[in-house]
């Protein structure tokens, strides 16, 4: 099954659907026309109906509701389930009409119809005149199909009255209408599988599904099927539903051969207990999916209950009936999925017996829906009836008002017999009704009706529940899980599991499939506890990331298991399938656990030992000695502190790359709270986490902390009346500590933070004591932190709570100094790197140059050599420390001290690791050399003087010169002037930007190895200085400054002009040079050059006259790209002298230049301008 192929046919059927049935929404609404008026009942139906809903929902209900349609009778056309045993969507082999339609130009049209076929007839012959006879007389047939199925399909095909036949398109017939996509969208080889059916629907609804989640807002009710719908892949259904509905069938026949067909059948204690849920037959078996969604898991059971039928000796032509009325429940919120899910039963029972859709049997699918009476109206119906007005019957009642909110999260007060009383009591009064009462009692009946199968207990329950976090939901929601499942309330996928465990019968089975945090997180601790208390976790497949085909990366991590209902001192069976990297290899390995169970996968745990973890997390494959460290060591808490730091609550606000302002105005050595409120400067340093990476580093942000903090408190004030709900642990700005990313992407990395920075909330640190801080960071960087913190939250999120869990032991005083002597190395190297590079702000100068030797490839080959001793010392320094804490805390047998090269964290912009060899990128460390000198030219860094020199705004040659200490003479190489560097395809000014990286080579390197020194760069390159600096050099400079660029460059429209400035030395004056002294020479030089070609055109060889004429025409183009640019763009803005405020950051300093300046994704595309535009913060006026 091509499923990126029925992806792109749902996703573009629903918008032509709803594009087509949308236009005939408005034609049926402002037309009255002879054939509207004959349907006057369904116009005023649609009328009414628009009353209650939007024009947008009614659109979108008659589109899926269409479309469910036709996929089923699609689906019938090409397995031959059609009832009258003809094709309505589809032609016969070799025919391009429909067979109903080309049957019926044949004059063959069904009884079974009920049509009226002379008037098809006389249609087709032209007795009956038609503007498009076959398309008329094709849609009375549709329709007439449609009819003829509610029998069969009560459900999905309502009768002809319906105001659904209304808005069906207009065109049926021609290769461009919506039947030719059906048809092309679900192939023949498509439609063998019913699991078509639930794929289409994920693909129909995703679009919703991504619009909602954008919108990051709480999800509104009738938003949560479509952003909580997914797809199970077929063998982990096949693993629940063998796991609780074959396991309990074979506790009651352990002889069944049905053990045969359970591929993922996995023996484990409660399939060896003489203690379990007695079945008198398989008619007794009841499989309930909770939120089933199209059918998926319950057209499984159907397969698997069949074979159990046919092996107790029943009658073929009855099973399908037995199982649909007597097995199968489904429950569902959504309408659309509801009908498929029924669809999907009814298409697999025939698959099993051809004369099934006689039976007219309806599939028990619930389809939740909102139900509410008045108090009133409450009062007269249960008197009416005679019912109890207890208040748990009128409990049950008021909160089916949110029925398609809560879904099966309701739990009914009143008792199955109670409901079924009322039943029979409705029935009985029914006749004595009057219109209002008989109103009255269909709503009561309705509600009974939802709340019967609700109160029942059930033998087996499967289901991959709605995965949605308590932000997401909705203010009714969000309150009623608070309420009523106060241990689970953080997703609704959890409290799935205690409603799934409150509906099972005693000894009874829940299967299910959730994301993997309910094992782990604190959120959950309750529950766990609760559960690892009452009930048996029989088996488990932890499957991590990658687990759904269509889901890639680390975001969603799940695991599948089985509950026994049913406490036993046993141990359960768990498979460990996290780091197999794709579905089709955790299926493999689970087959390969099932069939081997001493495979290093399968773990085997007596959850009671989950206790013993702090937080009781499921960590089944913890050794006995990992466990008798969690029961002896200290809690890191008490010992240092864990802390989660301050949120901004608006990042764009308050937060700079530190290379965006004035460094002078960035205070970098504030030793608490009260050293910084002395201090002038606005920026502090803040710690905001960053991707993976030991020792040191990721120090990059900078805040707004001028007057203690004034704006950010005073924002948040403004949000939430108090600062310190988001403005926390104050005390702790400054000081020394360890820090980690909140989240990461891999596994965990802690970092030394010096003195002087503000603690962020993605970036939580702690705070050993002094003595203790080198052991402690070599600790929390060694595999054993790795291997522990898997367990007690592998969720890759590491707040504060977690660490305070870790188990801490301590080393004597002699293993202790060499830990603290390994990490104290550990961190200088991985400092040495960070400040290697010039986006550091302790960055002094390139390595290249640092380490220059004769000429460029010897100093190559030096910096090479010098890195690759650092990198492979820092691998060795961790594998030692790895070795002392694996000896330390016992685990020799669980952990080798081996670290993978790649897990070293300096070099990984310059090094790549190929076959276990450290392999340098040349490209990078000469586009790193490249990105200096052109910091060389501009002033910023200087080849007399390390560090910075010019990083103020409006700093001139002047400030340099003061700077360095030195004179123009004196200077080895001397920065441009102006602050503006051309950057063109040639050489049309002498100071453009490869004639001065010539003099910077030279003044670096000397002149007596120029030649092969720039020869040398170039191949490292690979391609020439000119064309690196048009072509590459710019993005280069994007790249490494994150989209926050200090060079700018001033760009005609289609790029044949372009100047560098350096935006710290910008003044109003800048625009006005360029124009000046550069666009306008430029245009002079190529007119003086064009008449040179003159001359060459009238004088020269028929080459060259050809050659010049074509150069000739280029230039003329070139200067009319320049003329529009110069008086439509940089003149205008030449003329605004355009100021600039460094504290307000490079997106929104960018953004006031317009079209003049080049367009760069995610700092001034369109998209960006429109949000910077939104910001309150700055003039919006000057974005341009």
């Amino acid at each position: 099954m091509n499923t990126n192929q029925l992806k792109r046919f749902a996703q573009q059927t629903r918008k032509k659907l709803m594009e087509q049935i949308g236009s005939k929404l408005e034609f049926v609404l402002n037309t009255d026309s002879p054939e509207l008026r004959e349907k006057s009942e369904q116009v005023n139906k649609l009328k009414e109906i628009l009353t209650k809903s939007t024009k947008e929902e009614v659109i979108d209900r008659v589109s899926y509701t269409w479309f469910n349609r036709f996929m089923a009778l699609r689906f019938m056309d090409v397995n031959g389930y059609q009832p009258t045993g003809v094709k309505v969507l589809t032609p016969k082999d070799g025919f391009t009409l429909p067979e109903i339609l080309d049957d019926a130009k044949r004059g063959h049209v069904s009884d079974d119809l009920n049509l009226n076929r002379q008037r098809i007839f006389d249609i087709l012959d032209g007795n009956i005149p038609s503007r498009d006879a076959q398309g008329e007389v094709y849609r009375d047939l549709l329709i007439a199909s449609c009819n003829h199925l509610s029998a069969v399909f009560p459900f999905l095909f309502e009768r002809i009255n319906d105001y659904t036949e209304l808005l069906l398109p207009d065109d049926l017939t021609s290769e461009l209408s919506i039947i030719q996509d059906v048809r092309d969208g679900m192939t023949a080889i498509d439609c063998k599988e019913v699991e078509i059916i639930g794929w289409l629907y994920q693909f129909y609804i995703s679009e919703k599904k991504d619009e909602v989640f954008a919108s990051k807002k709480a999800v509104k009710k009738e938003d949560i099927p479509a952003a909580t719908q997914l797809f199970t892949p077929r063998w982990i259904v096949e693993y629940m539903v063998q796991n609780t509905v074959g396991k309990l069938w074979l506790q009651n026949r352990p002889d069944s051969k049905i053990r045969e067909h359970m591929e993922y059948y996995i023996e484990s204690p409660s399939s060896k207990s003489e203690d379990y849920l007695k079945l008198n037959s398989i008619e007794d078996l009841t499989l309930l999916d909770q939120a089933c969604g199209s059918g998926h898991i319950l057209v499984y059971g159907f397969d698997l209950l069949y074979k159990i039928y046919e092996e107790e000796g029943y009658n073929p032509t009855e099973i399908p009936e037995l199982i649909i009325t007597k097995n199968l429940h489904g429950f569902e919120i959504d309408e659309r999925a509801s009908q498929l899910a029924g669809i999907a039963l009814m298409m697999k029972a025939r698959s099993y017996h051809r004369r099934f859709f006689k039976k007219q049997v309806e599939p028990n699918i619930l389809r939740y829906q909102d139900v509410s009476f008045t108090l009133e109206e409450l009062t007269s119906v249960l008197t009416f009836t005679y019912l109890d007005k207890s208040s748990e019957f009128q409990y049950d009642l008021k909160i089916l008002a949110q029925a398609t909110n809560y879904g099966s999260l309701i739990i009914p007060k009143s008792s199955t017999q109670f409901l079924l009383g009322a039943l029979k009591q409705i029935e009985t009064v029914y006749p004595k009704a009057d219109v209002f009462q008989a109103e009255l009692l269909e709503r009561l009946k309705l509600a009974v009706n939802q709340l019967l199968p609700l109160s029942r207990k059930y033998h087996c329950i499967v289901d991959n529940p709605p995965y949605m976090g308590g932000g997401n939901m909705n203010k009714v929601l969000s309150d009623f899980v608070k309420t009523n499942y106060p241990d689970s309330k953080a997703d609704l996928m959890a409290c799935f599991m205690e409603a799934g465990l409150r509906m099972l019968l005693p000894k009874g089975f829940l299967g299910m499939i959730n994301q993997h945090s309910w094992m782990f997180l604190s959120s959950y601790e309750n529950m766990r506890k609760k559960l690892i208390a009452t009930t048996f976790f029989d088996t488990n497949l932890h499957l991590g990331p990658r687990t759904f085909p269509e889901i890639g990366g680390e975001v969603v991590q799940n695991a599948s298991f089985t509950f026994w209902n049913h406490l036993v001192d046993a141990k359960g069976v768990y498979l460990r399938l996290v780091d197999f990297g794709s579905t089709e290899l955790k299926r493999e390995n689970t087959i390969e656990a099932v069939k081997n169970h001493d495979c290093s996968w399968l773990y085997t745990a007596d959850q009671k030992d989950f206790e013993k973890i702090p937080g009781s997390p499921i960590g089944y494959w913890l050794s006995e000695k990992t466990l008798s460290v969690f029961e002896n060591a200290n809690d890191f808490g008490e010992y240092a502190d864990p802390r989660l730091g301050m949120s901004t609550n608006d990042n764009g606000r308050f937060l700079r790359y530190w290379n965006e302002v004035n460094f002078s105005n960035i205070n970098f050595n504030s030793k608490n709270v009260q050293d910084a409120k002395s201090k002038t400067e606005s920026w502090f340093p803040y710690n905001k986490g960053g991707g993976f990476r030991k020792w040191y580093g990721n120090n990059e942000y900078i805040i707004n902390w001028e007057r203690d903090g004034f704006e950010v408190k005073e924002y948040a004030k403004y949000l939430y009346k108090s600062f310190t709900r988001t403005v926390k642990n104050i005390p702790y700005f400054f000081r020394s500590a360890l820090t980690w990313s909140l989240v990461s992407s891999s596994d965990f990395s802690v970092r030394l933070l010096n003195e002087g920075s503000i603690i962020g909330d993605a970036g939580p640190t702690c705070y050993p004591k002094v003595e203790d801080e080198y052991y402690t960071i070599a600790l929390l960087n060694s595999k054993i932190s790795t291997y522990i913190l898997k367990v007690l939250n592998p969720t890759l999120n590491f707040s504060p709570g977690v660490l305070r869990a870790f188990p801490l032991l301590f080393s004597d005083l002699k293993d202790k100094e060499i830990i603290d002597y390994h990490s104290v190395k550990n961190i200088s190297t991985s400092k040495t790197d960070w400040d290697s590079r010039e986006t550091s702000w302790d960055f002094q100068q390139n390595e290249l140059i640092r380490l220059k030797s004769q000429d460029m490839e010897e100093t190559f080959d030096l910096y090479q050599q010098y890195w690759k001793n650092k990198f492979f010392q820092l691998h060795k320094n961790e594998e030692e420390l790895n070795r002392q804490f694996i000896e330390i805390y016992g685990l020799q047998d669980e952990l080798t001290p081996d670290v993978p090269l790649q897990d070293v964290t300096i070099l990984k912009e310059e090094t790549s690791i190929v076959n276990d060899q450290l392999v340098f990128n040349k490209t990078e460390v000469f586009a790193q050399f490249l990105s200096y000198a052109v910091g060389c030219m501009f002033g910023r860094y200087s080849l007399d003087k390390e560090g910075l020199i010019l990083a103020n705004q409006g700093e001139t040659l002047a400030d340099y010169l003061r700077k360095v200490e030195l004179s123009k003479e004196q200077l080895t190489y001397l920065p441009d002037e102006d602050n503006i560097i051309p950057v063109l395809d040639d050489e049309w000014f002498e100071d453009d930007i490869v004639n001065r990286f010539y003099s910077f080579l030279k003044a670096s390197f000397g002149k007596e190895n120029f030649d092969k020194n720039l020869s040398f760069v170039e191949e490292c390159l690979e391609t020439d200085i000119r064309k690196y600096f048009v072509k590459n050099f710019y993005n280069d400079h994007i790249k490494r400054y994150k989209k926050r660029p200090i060079y700018w460059m001033f760009s005609s429209p289609k790029g044949s002009f372009n100047v560098l400035i350096y935006m710290h030395r910008y003044t109003p004056d800048t625009l006005n040079k360029i124009l000046n002294g550069y666009l306008i020479q430029y245009r002079e030089k190529l007119n003086t050059r064009i008449e040179h070609l003159d001359h060459v055109i009238v004088s020269g060889s028929s080459a060259e006259q050809t050659k010049a004429q074509k150069e000739k025409d280029r230039y003329k183009l070139i200067i009319m790209e320049l003329v529009d640019y110069e008086r439509e763009i940089l003149r205008p803005l030449a003329i605004d002298r355009i100021p600039l405020d460094l504290d307000e950051g490079v997106l929104v300093n960018y953004n006031k230049f317009g079209k003049a300046i080049k367009e760069v994704a995610g700092l001034n595309d369109v998209k960006t301008k429109k949000k910077v535009r939104e910001f309150d913060w700055i003039n919006t006026e000057e974005i341009r």
